[in-house]
């Protein structure tokens, strides 16, 4: 009977050290990941105003490429009599 009583003794510490060890593990698993979850969120929002400047910036090469293109072309200097190169 002592020796379980002593057993007993010796195992329940440990048990509960093991638990304890558990909880703080599982605490720990938790903070990061709302750690995690916290950062997602900035990187979603991240994300969102840099495609929204892409979107903007192609908008605004399209408008330039549009009007490049509808300038008129520039007027070639005509070759006058004489000036002809060889």
């Amino acid at each position: 009977m002592h020796r379980l009583a002593l057993l007993a003794l010796l195992v329940l510490p440990g048990a509960a050290a093991a638990q304890s060890g558990v909880e703080g593990r599982l605490n720990e698993l938790q903070r990061s990941t709302a750690a995690l979850s916290a950062r997602i969120e900035q990187l979603k929002v991240q994300n969102q105003q840099l495609q929204q400047r892409l979107e903007k910036m192609q908008a605004e090469f399209e408008q330039r490429i549009e009007r490049l293109e509808k300038r008129p072309a520039p007027a070639r200097p005509v070759p006058r009599a004489g000036t002809a190169k060889p």
